[in-house]
This record gives structure tokens, C-alpha cells and sequence, in this order.
């Protein structure tokens, strides 16, 4: 499995989406915020009587206005509801729709974030992803599965959208830099997951944030409408907040490897 590697590759990227060159101008990127629940749970109200976080992601926002992205949730249940699965406990891929998305509970997981403005309605469309890497990493087989659902839905997402709107971000994992499996299985997950974004969009996706480098979850929330996403994490560590390219993950090791010595 070569495109396994993380290696940067030999010419520089000509399209760089950390600076939003991929984008047409006046389209927003996906923003992100970082913060610890009590600092979520503590940020008071703006003038406006909203909190700067907006929300705080919870069970209780199942509603018509939000989907659940729910990793935890029964296979067959989640198939009726055209999420993209391969059963309990393997990876779950949202529909595209202009609904808010939430999930709970990224430990080793990642997930990925899509997002564009319908050509027909205007409106911001977007699908968000939560995938084990002890599933789509084990065979070769699980990892095909994964990456022919995931292409499927970002070439959905890209036939329905408009071109130069769409942004792409990825979330959670973990690297501990003494545990030779979940370091190995955070670089491969961004591995897998980057390249079939590119293959589709013909650029890398952002990491929105690095991985955790001490146990604890990430639990998500994206405000679709307004492309911002929200990101509740037991500890934030210094290196683990900045955003990086995949291809340049290589170099952001050693950033990781001090945060774990906390």
C-alpha cells in the first residue's frame, strides 16, 4: 500500500489551502475553534446574547436542524438514513445536505469535513465523516471499501456544487509517540484519507487541527451555514492546535512528540 506514505511529495503543490488559494474570493473557509468543554462551557454571551462558541456539542442537538453523525450507531439504522457505513464500528460517511453535523467521541478516529454552495439552490451543502483506523487499516479490503465510499460522496458533493466554493478539512486522531500503533495509525489515516480528497478535488485537504498527544475525545460540532467548526478537546496541547498540510506531516512529528512529553 504505497500512497500509505507520508512523504512529501518532490514539486511543491501549486494550489496551497492553507491559504485559501483553492477558494474563489468572497467564499469563506472552514474555520475552526479549539478549546477545552470548560472553556466552551464558561465563554459568556456577546452582545448579541450568543456565546462565541455558539454551541456546545450533545446528544440533545438531534433535531431537525442538526445530524447526528453517530459512529456508535447501529449499521442498519444508519444505512436507512443514507449514511455510508460498513457496519458497527467501521466508519460512518453523512449525506450531503445543508443540515448542521455533529459527533462525539474521536479518540483514535478521524473524520473528515466537506463543504461547497449548491449550483441550483445557493445554499452551503456539506458532509462530515468518523472513521476507526483499527477498521479501514487492518486489510487491504476495508481500506478499499472506505476510500470507495469516501470518494463517492466528495464526487457527489463536487457535482452538486460550485466550483471554487468547496473547502475540505480534517479532524481528531491521536499520536503518542511511544505507542508505535497509534502513531502509525494517525499518519496512515491522513494518508488515506488526503489522497482521496486530492483524487477528487485536486488539492489537500487542511488538518485543521493536530492530533491529541495525551487520551481524551474530540468532539465536534459544524455550524454549516456559516462554515464553522467547532472542536471540544480534553487538553489542548501547544503543537496540537495548528493546522497543518498532509504533506507536510513529516515535519510537524517532532512539534507532536514534545506535547507528549507533558
Amino acid at each position: 500500500m504505497k500512497f500509505f506514505s507520508p512523504e512529501k511529495p518532490q514539486q511543491k503543490e501549486a494550489i496551497n489551502p492553507l491559504k485559501s488559494e483553492h477558494l474563489k474570493e468572497g467564499v469563506s473557509p472552514i474555520i475552526a475553534c479549539i478549546g477545552t468543554t470548560e472553556q466552551f462551557k464558561k465563554d459568556s454571551p456577546n452582545e448579541d446574547g450568543a456565546s462565541q462558541y455558539e454551541i456546545v456539542p450533545n446528544p440533545s442537538l438531534d433535531t431537525n436542524d442538526n445530524r447526528n453523525v453517530n459512529y456508535y450507531g447501529k449499521s442498519e439504522e444508519l444505512s436507512k438514513q443514507n449514511f455510508k457505513n460498513a457496519g458497527n464500528y467501521s466508519y460512518v460517511i453523512s449525506p450531503v445536505d445543508n443540515l448542521n453535523k455533529f459527533s462525539e467521541s474521536f479518540k483514535n478516529c478521524t473524520g473528515l469535513i466537506v463543504a461547497g454552495i449548491d449550483k441550483e439552490t445557493g445554499e452551503s451543502v456539506s458532509f462530515l465523516s468518523h472513521e476507526d483506523p483499527d477498521y479501514f487499516l487492518r486489510y487491504a479490503s476495508a481500506t478499499e471499501k472506505f476510500a470507495d465510499d469516501l470518494r463517492e460522496r466528495i464526487q457527489e458533493l463536487k457535482d452538486r456544487c460550485e466550483e471554487g466554493t468547496i473547502d475540505a478539512v480534517i479532524v481528531g486522531g491521536n499520536y503518542f509517540s511511544d505507542r508505535p500503533k497509534y502513531r502509525e495509525n494517525y499518519l496512515m489515516s491522513i494518508a488515506v484519507v488526503s489522497k482521496e480528497v486530492k483524487s477528487v478535488l485536486g488539492f489537500e485537504p487542511v488538518v485543521i487541527t493536530g492530533p491529541k498527544t495525551t487520551s481524551g475525545q474530540d468532539d465536534v460540532f459544524y455550524d454549516n451555514s456559516h462554515r464553522r467548526l467547532y472542536i471540544m478537546r480534553t487538553k489542548v496541547a501547544q503543537e496540537g492546535t495548528k493546522s497543518y498540510l498532509p504533506s507536510d506531516i513529516v515535519d510537524k512529528r517532532e512539534g507532536w512528540e514534545k506535547d507528549d512529553q507533558w
